[in-house]
């Protein structure tokens, strides 16, 4: 692993992540979504089992739901202490600043930690053709950019974004992204790319990181999750922890910072018991081995957004 990304062992939360360039971020987090996401977790994820990151997007609809449980919890622990993440949607872009303001307002925040754009396209007006509403992304940045100036959020970045598009970003960036989210688990390894974001001090985040609604989540999916993979499994009973465990750890003992989604009390725990052991290098062997590039959330196979081939 670079240099560049260490174990803070002076911090009371040993899973936190120090960047040397560009500051700190939690390891693991709480993804969340719209039907799984309600205040009474959000606030029992940070005050009882020590969640610091909670992920969010304007897309999922839960920003109000997040921002009530971040507020519930600020008695026990203070805002400066939370890190937290939301998204510009794609038809949001021609007024960043705007938007990343609503984003604040149901979020009860003065500021956010880091803000991502969501996707790099914008809104599709033919599908049939795969034509985009497309605002330049040097524009966008450059805005992104304002809103760090202003003090809305401290660090900004992507989602979504492949080796290409990360190139193109860097030549005109004055502020660089801070990190990028994207699809990684064990059948959607990923490993060059990772490889690439960590050189550059690109944190990144791994949605997605068990990889379950492969099967429950999407009917096209022509892959099983792999937390029911055996080489999963089996290593789960060896190292008597769960299989969703297994697939956090391996995730980030290869650098990512993850974001497992959850409504559950108990797989909140969970979770983050999988900072509390550590997986031996040959096994992480073992598990790279599983990757099939298969994607959950591929907008042309899912049909979604315009349907734009964007990971081909």
């Amino acid at each position: 692993m670079p240099n560049s990304i260490r174990w803070d062992e002076s911090l009371d939360i040993h899973y936190i992540m120090e960047k040397s360039s560009s500051g700190k971020m939690p390891k693991i987090g709480l993804g969340t979504r719209r039907d799984k996401t309600k205040p009474d977790i959000v606030t029992k994820a940070i005050t009882d089992y020590g969640y610091r990151l909670i992920d969010t997007a304007s897309f999922y609809g839960v920003e109000e739901e997040v921002g009530e449980g971040i507020k519930a919890a600020a008695e026990k622990v203070p805002r400066k202490d939370i890190f937290v993440s939301s998204k510009i949607w794609n038809d949001q872009k021609d007024d960043v600043e705007g938007a990343i303001r609503g984003s604040l307002k149901r979020l009860q925040l003065e500021y956010l930690d880091l803000y991502l754009v969501h996707w790099p396209m914008g809104v599709c007006i033919d599908e049939s053709k795969w034509k985009y509403k497309q605002r330049p992304m040097h524009k966008v940045w450059e805005d992104m950019e304002s809103c760090v100036r202003k003090g809305l959020c401290r660090h900004i970045g992507v989602s979504n974004f492949h080796c290409q598009m990360i190139l193109d970003l860097l030549s005109y960036a004055e502020i660089p992204p801070f990190a990028n989210q994207i699809e990684l688990h064990p059948y959607c390894v990923q490993r060059n790319f990772v490889k690439y974001c960590l050189l550059n001090d690109i944190t990144p985040i791994a949605y997605g990181p068990i990889s379950i609604q492969a099967k429950s989540d999407d009917a096209n999916a022509s892959v099983d999750s792999a937390i029911e993979d055996p080489v999963i499994v089996q290593m789960a009973k060896k190292y008597k922890v769960s299989p969703a465990q297994i697939c956090l750890q391996w995730g980030m003992a290869n650098g990512h910072v993850v974001i497992p989604e959850t409504g559950k009390p108990e797989r909140l725990a969970e979770n983050m018991e999988a900072t509390k052991f550590t997986i031996d290098a040959e096994d992480l062997k073992k598990i790279d081995k599983l990757d099939k590039n298969f994607r959950i959330y591929d907008p042309h196979r899912r049909g979604e957004f315009g349907a734009v081939p964007i990971f081909d």
